[in-house]
């Protein structure tokens, strides 16, 4: 009786329904990974992961956690009841991302071939492949729009159901991309055409659920309409500091090794990289439910200034994430040969069981700050998480160059578990301030004011 009436609480059907998803979207990118290191080679498919790298690097600089920025602000206002202002927050990341997508089209085409040929001294058409990727932003503004509502009004079951849809249109175009054309070419061009068809499918998933009784979804209508007079700046202050929390972390984890490894390394080593992040990541998975319902539950609470339910979400997230994903890696550890074998070509598997085995104690220590960035975001805090993120990042990539030159296989590996062991950091403040704080009321949530 105990279990069914968890499972009718809200929010672990929340959960379970985004966890499902969640393993689906793993499921697919494992599934690319292998089709496209048979079709393409390693060689290949690591220039396919550059480019990716370049676009990304040139998107921590233009996206401001616009998103996350919204769906706090939608999950708080619909606490309230607010539903003017839910359709308010909508308008603003709708033009806010049109804006900022429009920038980084721009900026791309302008820069990122002749970053590609001076600074990773590859090859230029690499460049033009992330250039192309740079147009995803606009064609995703859509699907953006209409997740970020559905996560914030808690419509969990279509918010799963548009991102899962895009999962299989992208690794179907992606890999009907790579074998119609037996070159990254194709992975790009798919990459693009299932950016817009995913966003057709999220809007028809948005429509559909508004006409249930009692959906908070509001109206397109008045997201249009209230889209001029949004104020850009003021929803882009708060979602500056939400960004560069994030955007460092990727930056540090994801982009700046790839780079290095090209630079210093070969595109083969870049693939075997991403692709052992990828498997270690797998078990992180997971928990990707419980951290994505925390957002808007994490903001409800705030919205209801309500400081020692927030500290019990907050320790019980972090926990039972870092628990469940440190037994994940335990048991999933001993069957990788296994599955390498099985899933890739055969020179795959020793640079990527060896770059594994390194990331390990990395992941488990950063198992347990699942819900860091959400923590900052509704205590106001966002200034802290942005020092230590910054400070952090000097730190992280200096330490990553260095270890590239003295070694381009897997010297980033050993900096990466480094970095990873230092979001332990994050977790020692959120102690401190839970313990400073704890007879205290949150403070109010960032806003903006609805015109009449």
């Amino acid at each position: 009786m105990k279990l069914l009436e968890r499972i009718r609480h809200k929010f672990v059907r929340d959960a379970v329904t985004l966890q499902v998803g969640a393993l689906f979207n793993a499921f697919g990118n494992f599934i690319s990974a292998a089709l496209l290191a048979h079709l393409l080679g390693a060689e290949v498919q690591g220039q396919f992961y550059v480019a990716v790298s370049l676009y990304s690097l040139l998107w921590v600089f233009v996206n401001q956690g616009l998103l996350q920025a919204t769906v706090s602000q939608v999950a708080a206002a619909n606490s309230r009841g607010q539903h003017e202002k839910v359709a308010y927050w909508l308008a603003w990341l709708l033009k806010a991302s049109l804006i900022f997508g429009c920038a980084l089209a721009v900026l791309g085409f302008l820069t990122l071939p002749t970053v590609a040929e001076w600074w990773l001294d590859s090859d230029r058409k690499i460049g033009w492949w992330a250039a192309w990727m740079a147009l995803s932003p606009l064609l995703d503004t859509p699907r953006i729009v209409a997740c970020a509502a559905m996560q914030g009004t808690r419509r969990m079951l279509p918010f799963a159901q548009a991102e899962n849809a895009m999962e299989a249109i992208r690794v179907f175009l992606v890999i009907v991309g790579a074998l119609v054309t037996n070159s990254a070419v194709g992975p790009v061009v798919g990459t693009l055409a299932a950016s817009l068809l995913g966003s057709i499918v999220a809007t028809e998933l948005y429509r559909r659920d508004r006409k249930l009784t009692g959906s908070p979804l509001p109206s397109l209508a008045l997201i249009r309409r209230y889209m001029a007079s949004a104020p850009i700046m003021h929803g882009t202050r708060l979602g500056v500091k939400l960004g560069i929390v994030r955007n460092l972390n990727a930056l540090c984890m994801e982009i700046v090794p790839s780079l290095l490894i090209e630079r210093f390394g070969s595109s083969e080593w870049v693939a075997y990289m991403r692709i052992a992040q990828r498997l270690m990541r797998v078990p992180l998975m997971f928990m990707q439910g419980i951290s994505r319902t925390a957002l808007p539950m994490f903001s409800e609470k705030a919205g209801l200034k309500d400081m020692a339910g927030l500290r019990r979400a907050f320790v019980k997230a972090s926990v039972v994430s870092g628990l469940v994903i440190t037994c994940g890696i335990i048991v999933v550890l001993p069957f990788l040969p296994w599955i390498l074998r099985l899933a890739f070509p055969a020179a795959y598997l020793d640079p990527v069981y060896s770059v594994c085995l390194i990331l390990v104690p990395g992941f488990i220590i950063m198992s347990f700050s699942i819900a860091n960035d959400t923590f900052y975001l509704v205590t106001n805090t966002l200034r802290v998480a942005v020092i230590i993120s910054v400070v952090g990042m000097f730190i992280s990539v200096a330490m990553l160059f260095a270890l590239a030159r003295w070694n381009p296989t897997t010297g980033v590996a050993w900096g990466l578990t480094i970095n990873m062991a230092c979001s332990a950091l994050h977790l020692i403040y959120a102690w401190w301030y839970f313990r400073k704080h704890a007879k205290d009321r949150l403070p109010p949530p960032a806003s903006i004011v609805v015109p009449s």
